[in-house]
């Protein structure tokens, strides 16, 4: 069952109308009701697609969800060569990370610190591997296109607080879960996690411009965080909220998505039959 990957995948897909735009007014002005369905992207970034569409990050997720499928389970290599298999026919954008990674051949990432390169995770959290293999899979999909170890170390951090909030736990206790019992070697969650705290009861639109809206993970993650720690806020609203802050939304979303997936497996359910892939 297609859990984590179909919530990641509507996350993204709600996120494409509004994503890449940074100013909130001209956000706020074509979404005035905030989002509730799939739309057409404001941004030029996006001209090839369509409501119902992947940005390339939910682009990329099908593609590790369809090595993982051929392959019987992920494995390191294969994704390599099935990642730059499909690249070579595709026709969504292609940022920075993945134009330096195809010229390298996909023996070396690129430097990219964009929190984007651990959004594709939610294919490997279907598994249901033992964590400790999850948290090894999640690092090394990441690791293929983004070098700057602070990704990988988002993305083992999503993978134990989605396995957390599995296990039981409520989202904050699930954050400090990940934040105690992880490895990492850049990524400074302690402080990312205490500010996003520290910011909780605030107005997304002014905690987004204090965090920054950038791809980048410094910016991207804590404000991830902020969204995820706010009380009295259900899957859509949160998606929603997340999407009008603006800037890298849908890779924000996606890794937020996963909590709200493994606390209700159904939770992104009345929409998947939208998704144009998947």
């Amino acid at each position: 069952m297609d859990t984590f990957f179909h919530a990641a995948l509507v996350a993204d897909s709600l996120s494409l109308g509004a994503h890449w735009v940074y100013d909130q007014e001209e956000i706020a002005e074509a979404f005035p009701h905030g989002i509730t369905n799939f739309s057409a992207p404001l941004s030029e970034y996006h001209k090839t697609k369509r409501a119902g569409d992947q940005t390339h990050y939910g682009d990329q997720a099908v593609m590790l969800h369809e090595s993982i499928e051929a392959r019987d389970g992920f494995d390191t290599e294969g994704w390599r060569e099935d990642w730059l298999a499909a690249m070579e026919s595709y026709e969504g954008y292609t940022d920075g990370a993945s134009r330096e990674t195809i010229k390298a051949e996909g023996k070396t990432p690129s430097g990219s610190s964009d929190l984007g390169g651990a959004a594709r995770i939610a294919p490997i959290l279907d598994l249901g591997l033992e964590l400790e293999e999850a948290v090894v899979a999640s690092r090394a999909q990441t690791a293929l296109t983004h070098g700057d170890s602070s990704v990988a170390d988002a993305a083992e951090f999503f993978t134990r607080a989605a396995y957390a909030v599995d296990a039981g736990s409520v989202f904050e206790d699930a954050l400090d879960i990940a934040a105690e019992e992880g490895s990492y070697k850049r990524l400074k969650v302690v402080k990312h996690l205490e500010r996003a705290r520290e910011l909780r009861d605030e107005n997304f639109p002014a905690v987004a411009e204090m965090l920054g809206q950038a791809c980048g993970v410094d910016q991207a993650f804590p404000l991830a965080l902020y969204f995820l720690l706010r009380p009295q806020t259900d899957f859509e609203k949160t998606i929603s909220d997340n999407a009008l802050a603006g800037g890298d939304s849908s890779a924000r979303a996606m890794l937020i998505a996963l909590l709200f997936a493994a606390e209700d497996a159904d939770v992104a359910a009345e929409w998947v039959d939208g998704l144009r892939a998947g």
